[in-house]
């Protein structure tokens, strides 16, 4: 799995426009990592009747994970194949279906890996975000200087759009923070620098490229486990004090910069035209009961006022994309999914707060905001939050 994401990170994107030769090597390492029989019973619904050694009593999302997979799975693919849409169009929402239960597929056979499989996802994942900043960098030339004085480019394949960016930017300087708190040791010490460099060039990216959302969230999140380390360690302020005086002071017309730059960008777009898209969507689906119910199937287009009226297979947020393939009925599988996943991250937030935290930003993304629930390392993230809280354990100490 972890070479799935190294993959990922350093050769592929967000949302490939056809499937490469790199795509099949990632796919293929993936179904290393779980196996062929357990995803056979998962996608014809026998999973829910294995025993209770494969599937423990005390995951009660599993049973609830496979329920709304199957009838996601099945329901609007039958119902996409029935009003004729293009077996590509049907792929290219299958797949990401697939992404999106990943953890149906991949928490099963991680759990006997414990404490192990978590650092090695985490890692991973980290690499993958810092590897997608790096080749944007490159594309940018290197652009350090440019940052709060004008907007960079997202580039055409979009990589700061994956969640694994988002996710880097703020496990990377969290990271350092706990090297820093536990202290002790001079190897400590030493490891917290690279992380802050790493955190940094994510962080810088997302803000070179006016990520405001993403940016804000992932300040935020860094806020709280500061906040969370100084409280456990009283004597963390007086550096942490010192570190955003010399960050204000050292970068601080660039800090400037970016805040207006993301202002002037909330004021140009607004929500981005997701309101527009949300209404086209309700106006499709209330025309006929079949459509409000069941939706239109894998593989269904919508004329979307988001892209100039185009016709496309996307919409840009989880709520109106599954109301528009999936109806009613498929909300109600994917929230009852989603629900079950809350308890988990809790039981993460109780047990490591540091990397609780860190899954936040990237899932409240994909989750609400954007189309990267689409991608790869949702599932990942949403993997390694499940596998992490089964562990009790995690990141917040070496």
């Amino acid at each position: 799995m972890v070479a799935a994401l190294l993959l990922y990170g350093g050769l592929s994107v967000p949302a490939p426009p056809a499937l490469r030769g790199v795509e099949l090597s990632i796919g293929l390492l993936i179904l290393a990592a779980v196996g062929w029989k357990w995803p056979l019973a998962v996608a014809s619904g026998h999973a829910l009747r294995t025993p209770s050694g494969v599937v423990q009593p005390d995951v009660r999302w599993m049973p609830v994970a496979v329920a709304a997979f199957t009838w996601l799975l099945w329901v609007p693919l039958l119902r996409g194949a029935a009003l004729g849409w293009e077996a590509a169009d049907i792929l290219r929402d299958v797949v990401p279906l697939v992404f999106l239960f990943l953890p149906v597929l991949l928490v099963p056979a991680l759990r006997s890996g414990g404490d192990r499989a978590v650092r090695a996802l985490a890692g991973g994942l980290t690499m993958a975000g810092l590897l997608l900043a790096l080749r944007w960098w490159r594309q940018a030339d290197w652009g350090f200087g440019a940052i709060g004085r004008r907007a960079m480019a997202d580039g055409g394949v979009y990589l700061l759009n994956a969640p694994s960016v988002l996710f880097a930017a703020v496990l990377l300087p969290a990271l350092s923070l706990s090297l820093v708190a536990v202290g002790g040791r001079i190897r400590y010490w030493m490891a917290a620098i690279p992380c802050a460099a790493g955190g940094a060039l994510c962080l810088g990216a997302l803000a070179g490229a006016v990520h405001r959302t993403a940016l804000g969230l992932a300040v935020l999140s860094l806020a709280l486990t500061a906040l969370w380390w100084a409280r456990r360690r009283p004597w963390l302020a007086l550096p942490l004090l010192l570190g955003f005086g010399l960050l204000t002071v050292a970068g601080g017309d660039a800090l400037v910069g970016a805040w207006q730059q993301a202002a002037e960008k909330t004021r140009l777009t607004g929500a981005n035209a997701r309101w527009e898209e949300a209404a086209a969507v309700i106006d499709h689906v209330v025309a006929t009961p079949w459509a409000l119910l069941f939706g239109d199937g894998w593989g269904a287009r919508i004329a979307n006022p988001a892209v100039g009226g185009w016709r496309v297979s996307y919409t840009h947020t989880l709520a109106s994309y599954s109301l528009l393939k999936t109806g009613l009925f498929g909300m109600i599988a994917l929230g009852a999914y989603l629900a079950a996943l809350v308890w988990p991250w809790c039981r993460l937030l109780g047990a490591d707060p540091p990397l609780a935290l860190a899954v936040v930003p990237p899932l409240l993304m994909a989750l609400c905001l954007h189309t990267s629930f689409k991608y790869l390392d949702t599932g990942v993230i949403l993997s390694l939050m499940l596998v992490a809280a089964e562990c009790r354990k995690g990141l917040s100490a070496p």
